[in-house]
C-alpha cells in the first residue's frame, strides 16, 4: 500500500470511528439538546421534557427535503401535541435566516437555532428525526416522512407520556390569572414573572392563555421601543434609557429585549450622553427622596427628617433637590429650640439603648460587660433620671 493511500485509509478509519462514537443509537440515552435561540417556546432541554415523548428533528432552510417535511411535521404537531408529544426542530443556522423562514412556513412547533447538537447525534444527512421516549432514551430514528407516524403511534402505546398533573395545571392557571391581572394594571414585569411559572405545563388551555399573555407583553415591549425611539429623536436621553431598560424586564429573552439592550449599549457608549443620563437620574432620585420627606413631615420625628435631608444633600449636592435639602437642613440646625428637642430625643433613645444592654448583661451574669454602658449614661447624661438609674444599677452590681 502506498504512503498516500495508507494515510488516506488511516484518516478514513479515524473519521469513521469518530462518527460511530458520536452517533446516537436506538436504545441509548439521547444526547442533550442545545440552541443559541428558540422560536415558539422558552429554552428547551430533554431533561425538562422527561415524561413526554420528544421528536428531535434536524433540518435547514436550504434543504429541499426538509422544506417538504415541514407541512407533515405541522400536522403531527396538531395531532399529537395534546397527547404529550413535543416536536423540537434544530438547525445550526442564524436567527436572521430561520425566523422569517419559520413564520413563512407556519412552523408553530418549537424551533431551536444556532444548534450544534447534530454532531452529538451523529447526523450526516438531513432531514433526520429521533423519537426520544419519556425516560430520555432514543426509541426510533429516521427520515420524518418515512415511518415517523407509525413509530409515534407505537411509542404512545408502549410508553404513554405523563400528562400534566391537576396540581401542576392548577398552579399554572393561578400564575396566568395573576399575569393577566398584572397586564390590566400595567405591571408588565410582574406579568412576565408570572408567565414564566406556567411555561413548563404542557396543556392546551395553559398554552393558549400563555400565548395571549406573551402577545400582550410583545405589544407592550414594542410600544416601549417606539417610545424610546421618539425620545432619542428629541434627545431626551434619560427618558429613552429608562424606556429601553424597561423592555428586557417586561419581556425577557424577546427580540424586543435584544433590540433594547443593543440600543442602550450604543447609547451609553457615548461618554457625554452617559454623563447626561447619570445627571438626570441623580436629579430624579433626589427629587423623589425630597417628595417622600415632604410627605413624612408631621408624622416623623424632626431628627428623622433632618437625617433624611442631610442624606439627600450629601448624596446629590449638585442637584436642585440636593441644594434644597442642604438649605432646609441648615435652617433646622440653626433653630436652637428645635435642635434642643432633637438632642433631647436622641439622648432619650441613646440612654434607653445603653440601659437595655446593661440589663441584658446583668441578667446573663456578666456585670463586667454592663458596667461600661452604665458609666456612659452617667458621664454623658449626669443630670438626668437615666443617669440616676444607671448609678443605682452600678451600686447593685457592686461597681460603685
Amino acid at each position: 500500500m502506498g504512503r498516500v493511500t495508507a494515510m488516506a485509509f488511516a484518516l478514513a478509519v479515524l473519521v469513521g470511528a469518530a462518527e460511530a462514537q458520536a452517533a446516537a443509537n436506538v436504545g441509548e440515552a439521547a444526547p442533550e439538546i442545545t440552541a443559541q435561540y428558540w422560536l415558539n417556546t422558552p429554552p428547551l432541554s430533554l431533561q425538562a421534557l422527561r415524561g413526554k415523548i420528544a421528536v428531535v428533528e434536524f433540518w435547514a432552510t436550504w434543504c429541499g427535503p426538509c422544506r417538504a417535511s415541514i407541512p407533515h411535521l405541522i400536522e403531527i404537531h396538531k395531532k399529537y401535541s395534546g397527547k404529550g408529544v413535543v416536536i423540537v426542530s434544530l438547525t445550526d443556522e442564524p436567527r436572521s435566516k430561520v425566523e422569517p423562514f419559520a413564520k413563512q412556513m407556519g412552523m408553530v412547533y418549537p424551533v431551536g437555532g444556532g444548534s450544534q447538537a447534530g454532531s452529538l447525534y451523529g447526523v450526516t444527512g438531513i432531514p433526520h428525526a429521533f423519537i426520544v421516549d419519556p425516560s430520555g432514551k432514543i426509541a426510533w430514528a429516521g427520515h420524518p416522512m418515512a415511518g415517523l407516524d407509525a413509530a409515534l403511534e407505537s411509542q404512545l402505546t408502549k410508553t404513554p407520556p405523563v400528562l400534566v398533573s391537576p396540581k401542576a395545571k392548577a398552579a399554572a392557571v393561578e400564575a396566568l390569572d395573576l399575569a393577566e391581572k398584572a397586564l390590566k394594571e400595567g405591571k408588565f414585569a410582574e406579568a412576565s414573572a408570572q408567565l414564566a411559572k406556567a411555561t413548563d405545563v404542557d396543556d392546551e388551555e395553559v398554552r393558549n392563555r400563555s400565548a395571549a399573555v406573551r402577545a400582550a407583553l410583545g405589544e407592550a415591549a414594542t410600544k416601549a421601543l417606539a417610545e424610546a425611539e421618539t425620545q432619542l429623536e428629541a434627545k431626551q436621553y434619560y427618558e429613552a434609557s429608562e424606556a429601553l431598560r424597561k423592555v428586557p424586564a417586561l419581556f425577557p429573552g424577546s427580540d424586543q429585549a435584544r433590540q433594547a439592550e443593543k440600543k442602550l449599549a450604543d447609547l451609553t457608549a457615548d461618554a457625554d450622553i452617559r454623563s447626561a443620563i447619570e445627571k438626570a437620574r441623580g436629579e430624579r432620585e433626589a427629587q423623589a427622596l425630597m417628595e417622600r420627606i415632604r410627605q413624612e413631615e408631621g408624622g416623623k420625628e424632626p431628627a428623622v427628617i433632618l437625617k433624611g435631608l442631610e442624606h439627600v444633600a450629601t448624596k446629590y449636592p449638585d442637584t436642585p433637590a440636593g441644594k434644597e435639602a442642604a438649605a432646609r437642613a441648615e435652617a433646622m440646625r440653626n433653630d436652637k429650640q428645635l435642635m434642643a428637642r432633637i438632642n433631647e430625643a436622641n439622648a432619650e433613645k441613646e440612654c434607653k439603648g445603653w440601659l437595655s444592654l446593661a440589663r441584658n448583661y446583668i441578667q446573663a451574669g456578666l456585670p463586667e460587660k454592663a458596667e461600661p454602658y452604665l458609666r456612659n449614661v452617667v458621664e454623658k447624661y449626669g443630670r438626668t433620671e437615666h443617669a440616676a438609674e444607671a448609678q443605682k444599677m452600678l451600686k447593685e452590681i457592686g461597681r460603685e
